[in-house]
């Protein structure tokens, strides 16, 4: 295992996708994969296997909760952080009885982002040893 944090991107929006790739391999982070929907980052996230996968809500086909429900079951220590614009409107409790470790809201700094993955990331890599 490498000490470069893997994170794979899931957003239906090339662009998001895109500006968080820039984000992410800036801070020093290895950006494993890229998908559009939560069909793509079931099936890319089994081949893929990283350490953070970074969801976005509202997507085509399944949404973010229902591919967090999903990967889980086959990913269990994986770490998932829901990236939403929906704000107050979304509850924790629901992202928590999904698995997922953080809720973050494109509105809020990507800084901030990139912090909480980073601490999700050592956490799993403390978990593991």
């Amino acid at each position: 295992m490498s000490d470069l944090n893997s994170i794979l991107l899931v957003d239906d929006s090339p662009a998001m996708r895109s500006g968080l790739r820039r984000e992410f391999e800036g801070a020093g982070w290895v950006v494993c994969g890229e998908a559009a929907n939560g069909e793509e980052a079931i099936v890319k996230a089994e081949q893929l296997r990283p350490q953070v996968i970074l969801l976005d809500l509202s997507m085509p086909g399944i949404n973010g909760l229902t591919a967090a429900r999903r990967l889980k079951g086959v990913l269990p220590e994986v770490r998932l952080i829901l990236f939403t614009g929906h704000g107050d409107l979304f509850k924790s409790n629901e992202a928590n009885a999904a698995g997922i470790s953080a809720v973050f809201s494109k509105g809020e700094s990507i800084i901030g982002l990139l912090d909480k993955a980073r601490a999700l990331a050592s956490h799993r890599a403390s978990i593991r040893h």
